[in-house]
């Protein structure tokens, strides 16, 4: 340590970290996930690389920073996961993150098994090491290439992807201790998983409820919100981890608790939170760029690449149709096509090849360079060609415009209203008036922004292409916010008045989704039909007014007062209609 100049590693990493955060926007250019970009800064400038030929290969050191940075990331994805989106879609993300792993490990360590020269105990570790998914690169990339996905498919693959990685961190520890034969009989090896799990899920509730109280009770400086969060956290991480139970299933329990409160500190601890999961992405990638050796992993190369196909086209389709398509009928089959593909493997998968090497695995550096080479695989085939395929399997829904910037008001303790501004850029919004936009009854636009200078939101003011419009409104109506700025071109309909079908009011959201194939949120599914109109037009609804879906327009027929009583249905596009709601 003597010898190490302090000035010169710093200088190293505060380089490597620039480079990758300004490579970052390379992302969207070239079509690839961020993610990779990281990984390919740490593989240029390690030993094999052509730019600092950094000498790195502490496991010890790199074990230690890895599960730090993996636990700040799942907890920020605790903090982000929504309760009633998870709800929405909680018997199949739970169902694929749990089984539909072990099906992927199991199926890909048998393909191990084929491929390499291992015990078949051995070829599951390597299953269960490559068998969870990676939210972060799905999705960045999906941002980036502005492609958005149909609700309930995004949803299903979020979840999926924020719950999946603890039980392939069990499956591992497991497996591990089945091939060091510290666990030797069926039976042991079921009390270290549900150990592992129950533990896990107690002690992440228990200091779920303890942050929940104590958060909101507390007056402290908005910056040290999110340290309070991050040291509940890693306590409950290191107490379930030292009684014998999953830390990360822990603390991805305790940042749902937190995430899930309308509080004031809220506000402040997400915008902290997605900054240090980035620095902690950042760094997670380059120290694993830096761990590998390329030329060591030349020799896995080729049974490496033929386990990624095995995982790509057979095990992970396999898991997902055997966990959806018998007990979810409202998923097609290119739906689930879709999700099979959407299977990109990413940090976690090589965090979990770090294991073996500590835990003294015998050949642990085959599982470490094979998941590297999965991951690769993964990233620049799978990840490279989701744009392609969101289209192929039209499973995008029609771009929403999402606000250049908002802000907490900070007005109320609890169910506070944010600042959402928003730029007009698309063709349809030219000359619209201001009276002729629908938002909710407790949204208001605040201000118009044009040429630097502030405009009376009046009625009567049109819209131009660049004006800035400030919104007032509540977190639960930004989706329909960013569909109001979504408008392009007017919408052909039948003209037909009354519509094809009459509804009632009181019909529930959920079943005429089923029944006509509308998309909604996970908020909008709770409503009746009266409600969603209401929502949608923004409470001042007449005889007349009509909404515009996917591809369906929706008709105000009859009204009983202030309430929608009859809505008319229109299909814009030919289709056999169900008569029981004729």
């Amino acid at each position: 340590m003597a010898n190490i100049d302090i000035n010169y590693v710093f200088f190293i990493g505060g380089l490597l970290l620039t480079i990758a955060i300004l490579a970052s926007k390379l992302s969207a250019v070239f079509g690839t996930p961020i993610l990779l970009l990281f990984l390919a800064i740490g593989m240029l400038s390690g030993e094999d690389g052509i730019f600092f030929h950094i000498v790195y290969n502490d496991y010890s050191s790199a074990y230690f920073i890895a599960n730090l940075m993996l636990a700040v990331i799942l907890l920020d994805g605790g903090l982000r996961t929504n309760f009633r989106t998870f709800r929405s879609v909680a018997s199949e993300s739970v169902l694929l993150a749990t089984i539909g792993v072990v099906f992927t490990s199991a199926i890909t360590g048998l393909g191990a098994y084929w491929l390499f020269d291992l015990t078949i105990v051995e070829a599951m570790l390597v299953g269960s090491i490559v068998g969870s998914t990676d939210a972060a690169a799905v999705f960045s990339l999906l941002g980036n290439g502005g492609v958005h996905l149909k609700e309930r498919i995004s949803s299903t693959l979020q979840i999926e992807s924020a719950t999946n990685d603890p039980m392939a961190i069990l499956l591992t520890v497991v497996l591990i201790s089945a091939v060091n034969q510290e666990a030797t009989g069926a039976v042991q090896i079921a009390m270290i998983f549900l150990s592992q799990f129950l533990i896990g899920i107690f002690l992440g509730v228990t200091f779920g409820f303890f942050a929940r109280l104590v958060i909101p009770m507390i007056n402290i400086s908005s910056g040290l919100y999110m340290l309070l969060v991050l040291g509940i956290g890693l306590c409950g991480f290191a107490v379930t981890a030292s009684l014998g139970g999953s830390g990360f299933l822990a603390i991805f329990i305790i940042g749902m608790f937190i995430g899930n409160q309308d509080i004031r500190p809220l506000s402040y601890i997400l915008p902290v939170g997605e900054g240090l999961t980035w620095l902690a992405q950042i760094t997670l990638f380059l120290l694993l760029g830096l761990l590998v050796t390329p030329h060591k992993m030349l020799e896995y190369a080729v049974p490496g690449i033929m386990l990624a196909l095995v995982l790509a086209f057979i095990a992970r389709p396999i898991a997902v149709f055997l966990c959806v398509k018998p007990f979810f009928k409202r998923y097609t089959n290119k739906e689930i096509a879709f999700m099979s593909w959407v299977g990109i493997r990413g940090s976690v998968p090589i965090v979990l090849a770090i294991y073996p090497v500590m835990k003294g695995v015998p050949d642990a550096q085959l599982y470490f360079n094979v998941a590297f080479i999965v991951v690769l695989f993964s990233l620049l085939v799978q990840g490279a060609s989701l744009v392609v395929s969101a289209k192929l399997f039209k499973v995008y829904a029609p771009a929403s415009d999402a606000p250049i910037n908002k802000s907490e008001l900070g007005i109320l303790v609890s169910d506070d209203f944010a600042l959402y501004n928003y730029e007009i850029k698309r063709e349809g919004m030219e000359g619209v008036s201001l009276r002729s936009l629908r938002f909710p009854k407790r949204s208001r636009i605040a201000a118009i922004f044009r040429d630097s200078h502030i405009l009376k939101a009046q009625g009567d003011l049109q819209l131009k292409r660049g004006d800035i419009v400030s919104v007032i409104g509540h977190s639960t109506d930004e989706i329909l916010f960013n569909s109001v700025f979504a408008q392009d071109k007017p919408p052909k309909y039948l003209e037909r008045y009354t519509g094809d079908i009459i509804l009632n009011g009181s019909e529930k959201m959920s079943e005429l989704s089923k029944a006509y194939g509308i998309e909604l949120t996970s908020f909008e599914e709770d409503m009746n039909l009266s409600e969603f109109m209401d929502y949608h037009i923004g409470g001042f609804a007449e005889t007349g007014e009509s909404i515009s879906l996917i591809d369906v327009r929706l008709t105000v027929v009859e009204m009983s007062g202030d309430k929608v009583n009859k809505v008319g249905l229109t299909k814009l596009v030919p289709e056999t209609y169900d008569i029981n709601h004729a």
